[in-house]
């Protein structure tokens, strides 16, 4: 009796721990999350940059708002690049995204402001491709913590991400040529440029690895030679600030580097002069006689750039545009009237900055503007080429006219003809036909009057009543269709 209540009571406490393994293993799956990367997989060249993003995906409705995580990749094949934040779902970071390119190693934690229902974004990686190979990204450690602060338990991280690194189209087998670079505000070397802003852009050739960039005043510069010039990873653009180019000439210094080595280097110029010229006077001479006008001598330089021209403006007159070398003989004046007038001189360096120089003047060289009236009218000034064309035209016109109306008149004269003979030929046709008919009714009366007719004799008569009656059928039907032409 004492064994089989001991073994009744050994039984109830194996189902009551069973119970609550499962219980709690029930709890746990509740709560499980999973901790993955995207992509999972992907095939890379040597230099490229590429994005992974660790993704978490909550298994459970019940509330997760904090994640830590740490994760482990080949610095053989791969290096970090950046960390980047954005659309991560979490707001708060207890620990900041690190990455260490030594030791392969990226770690990070934070929390949501809200329970994380819904599958989020947590971080996003870039890489750079920098050996061939085939290596694993892998999700080493991933906690997860609810909104009560209790670590939970992690299933099913499927963190592993498999990248394959090769070579695009063979092997890298020389150092890479001179770099391309164009920018739309200083896209020409040789000219003088005021503004201090701009973009230099370019596109990297296959296999770049490294690019060396250096503003300096040298055209023989090596930016290599500097650790603050290399960009690791290549850039491809590059910005013209104030801060860092000054007036004058500038060279743009860009080397490209690949697995063999450096490249040549280029040397781009850029020209920046944004200092006006410098102050001038304008010096009146005046001539020895009373009827000439005076002139104006006026000159300065330009220490960037140089001058370019001169405008000269007299009493709001359109400029008159004077070059360097003009303006060392000096500018006459001319067909002024007496009074005072006012003289703006503007200097124009070759990058467009401008310095003016006024001065008023008075002129008594006592020249009066002729007065201008209009020209008399020659018969000789009427026989331009366009006139004479016209006139011959207006000629030919007239005598085609002419001649298609004398034509017409022809022709009416000759139908008003042709219609009087018609009738005539009417008139006369109809006495004919009528004086035929008499004398053959006559005939035909006589020979009837005999009492026996042969044969042939009546047919012959009956032949020659037809005959008339068809002719004169005939006859009138043409004359009535010239008739009816004519009208």
């Amino acid at each position: 009796m004492f064994l089989y209540k001991k073994n009744s009571y050994l039984a109830l406490r194996y189902t009551l721990l069973t119970v609550f393994l499962v219980l709690f293993w029930s709890v746990q799956t509740t709560f499980a999350a999973e901790v993955f990367l995207a992509p999972t997989t992907g095939s890379y060249n040597i230099g490229q940059t590429f994005t992974v993003v660790v993704k978490f995906s909550p298994d459970s409705t019940t509330g997760v708002d904090t994640v830590k995580v740490s994760l482990k990749f080949d610095p053989e094949l791969f290096s970090v690049v950046s960390l980047s934040k954005n659309k991560s779902v979490l707001s708060q970071w207890t620990s900041e995204p690190t990455f260490s390119n030594l030791t392969g190693e990226i770690t990070f934690a934070g929390k949501s402001s809200s329970p994380l229902v819904l599958q989020s974004n947590l971080l996003n990686i870039t890489f750079k491709a920098i050996s061939v190979g085939s290596t694993r990204v892998d999700v080493t450690t991933a906690s997860i913590f609810s909104v009560d602060g209790n670590e939970l338990d992690v299933y099913g991280v499927s963190g592993d991400g498999v990248y394959n690194i090769t070579l695009l189209n063979g092997v890298v087998t020389d150092v890479p040529s001179v770099p391309l670079v164009s920018s739309k505000l200083f896209n020409n070397p040789e000219i003088w440029y005021q503004t201090t802003e701009g973009i230099f852009t370019w596109e990297l050739p296959f296999g770049v690895d490294m690019v060396a960039i250096e503003l300096a005043t040298s055209s023989n510069n090596h930016p290599e030679e500097y650790e603050a010039a290399v960009y690791d990873p290549p850039i491809t653009k590059f910005n013209i600030t104030k801060e860092i180019i000054y007036n004058g000439i500038s060279y743009l210094n860009i080397k490209y580097k690949n697995q063999i080595g450096w490249g040549t280097v280029l040397n781009r110029k850029i020209q920046i002069d944004t200092i006006p010229p410098e102050e001038f006077s304008i010096q009146v001479k005046d001539s020895n006689q009373k009827t000439d006008f005076p002139a104006l001598n006026f000159s300065t330089i330009d220490t960037t750039s140089g001058i370019d021209y001169y405008d000269v403006i007299v009493a709001n007159k359109e400029p008159v545009k004077i070059t360097p070398n003009e303006a060392q003989f000096g500018y006459q004046l001319s067909e002024l009237e007496d009074g005072s007038y006012t003289v703006i001189v503007v200097a124009h360096d070759k990058a467009g900055n401008r310095r003016e120089s006024i001065i008023t003047i008075p002129v008594t060289a006592g020249w009066i503007e002729p007065i201008t009236t209009a020209p008399k009218m020659l018969i000789s000034d009427f026989f331009t080429v366009f006139n004479v064309l016209f006139i011959l035209l207006f000629l030919f016109v007239i005598l085609q006219f002419t001649h298609l109306r004398h034509i017409r008149t022809q022709n009416h004269l000759r139908e008003e003809k042709l219609r009087r003979e018609t009738f005539e030929i009417q008139d006369q046709m109809e006495k004919i036909f009528s004086a035929l008919r008499d004398e053959i009714y006559d005939q035909i009366k006589i020979i009837t009057k005999r009492k026996r007719l042969a044969k042939n004799e009546r047919e012959a008569v009956d032949g020659l009543n037809q005959a008339l009656e068809v002719s004169e059928t005939l006859l009138g039907k043409e004359i009535n269709d010239v008739k009816s032409i004519l009208k």
